[in-house]
């Protein structure tokens, strides 16, 4: 698979959840064209491969949490909006570390709705709910993805985990928030409380 085809096909597959939402993330995973841009992004903006790879990364977890809660409104292809939020992402990222100056005109990007982990701001009760469900993916799992969410790198995640390298902590990270994807949807009372945001 070289590019995303059939958007339409992939927003209902997410949106169903369960076994065709995994493959339509799969999927768009696959499109090695897509994944080679936004790496050739990161490189280009004082970024390395394994940020492009971890941007990539990202960036579909934004784009699938964006047609979940059906703030992709389909204005743009499928690819293009979650370059757009890739490209997002690695502007905040940026901004926060002071490694760059980044001269592009970004009033476009105003227009990508995402929730970075800074902005977003979860009821007492939402948080609850979320670490019951980060609960029930194993500790192991749990760190992984709390920190990659406080923005450690690859590296430190591996060594702070006990992983060979950044690389395995890539893939287990990868293979984390499949497995909570998948009690997100065994857990339909829990995901309706996550919405309510």
């Amino acid at each position: 698979m070289t590019s995303i085809t059939n958007d339409a096909s992939l927003i209902e597959d997410i949106k169903l959840g369960g076994v065709k939402r995994q493959k339509a993330i799969a999927m768009i995973y696959a499109d090695s064209k897509l994944k080679s841009q936004v790496i050739a992004f990161a490189t280009s903006n004082s970024g390395d491969s394994n940020d492009g790879i971890d941007l990539f990364h990202e960036g579909i977890i934004a784009l699938d949490d964006n047609i979940r809660k059906d703030k992709y409104r389909g204005e743009s292809s499928l690819s293009g909006y979650l370059y757009s939020i890739c490209r997002f992402i690695w502007l905040n990222k940026l901004k926060r570390n002071k490694r760059m100056v980044y001269t592009e005109n970004e009033s476009e990007l105003d227009q990508v709705q995402y929730d970075t982990p800074e902005t977003l701001s979860l009821a007492d009760e939402q948080k609850q709910v979320l670490n019951t469900l980060l609960d029930k993916i194993g500790s192991k799992c749990k760190q992984i993805l709390e920190l990659w969410k406080l923005s450690f790198s690859m590296e430190e995640i591996a060594e702070r985990v006990g992983l060979g390298n950044a690389g395995i902590a890539r893939r287990q990270r990868y293979n984390c928030y499949q497995k909570l994807l998948k009690v997100v949807d065994e857990h339909a009372e829990l995901r309706n409380t996550l919405k309510t945001n």
